[in-house]
């Protein structure tokens, strides 16, 4: 832990040969010594995404999505709860693979982790599968899942059977 108050010394007198002597709203640090040392601690400027209905989505982890799923049919009073799916299930990343954390060995795939077993592979009732049944998904598999807006168009298709047979069109995610 030494090297922070030289680590914080080097940070000043660098700050000093830019030319900035003055940094408002700065925390003062004061080591055991009768050094003290002003750093400054930066927060990131969130990123602006406005979806297509106008709404500013700076505050939702997967704004960046938002757009595509209204234009896929997601409603907007829908989207804080698909982003927080999307953000708890692929951190916003469509390329995400769950191979590991089902016990029953099956797999989730892209934005929303949708399950292969459950989903897009063939099962008793939809031998195509129940995603190529309803005409999202055109070739056998689930690899048509690492695509952004099939997942969208593919959670919005398990959303509507959801909630037409249970009430709550995010069951499938526990939500």
């Amino acid at each position: 832990m030494e090297y922070i108050p030289k680590l914080l010394g080097l940070t000043s007198a660098i700050l000093l040969a830019l030319g900035i002597t003055e940094i408002s709203h700065a925390p003062t640090i004061t080591t055991t010594s009768t050094t003290v040392v002003t750093t400054t601690t930066v927060e990131p400027t969130p990123t602006t995404t406005a979806n297509s209905n106008g709404r500013d989505s700076a505050h939702n982890r997967c704004g960046q999505w938002w757009g595509l799923a209204q234009d896929i049919g997601w409603e907007a009073e829908d989207m804080p709860t698909l982003d927080y799916i999307m953000w708890r299930e692929s951190r916003c990343d469509p390329t995400q693979h769950n191979t590991t954390l089902n016990a029953d060995g099956s797999t989730d795939i892209g934005l929303t982790q949708i399950n292969d077993r459950s989903w897009c592979l063939p099962t008793r009732w939809y031998p195509e599968g129940y995603l190529q049944t309803v005409g999202v998904l055109t070739k056998v598999g689930c690899t048509e899942l690492f695509d952004p807006a099939t997942n969208l168009k593919a959670a919005k298709a398990l959303y509507d059977y959801s909630k037409k047979e249970h009430g709550n069109g995010f069951e499938p995610w526990e939500v």
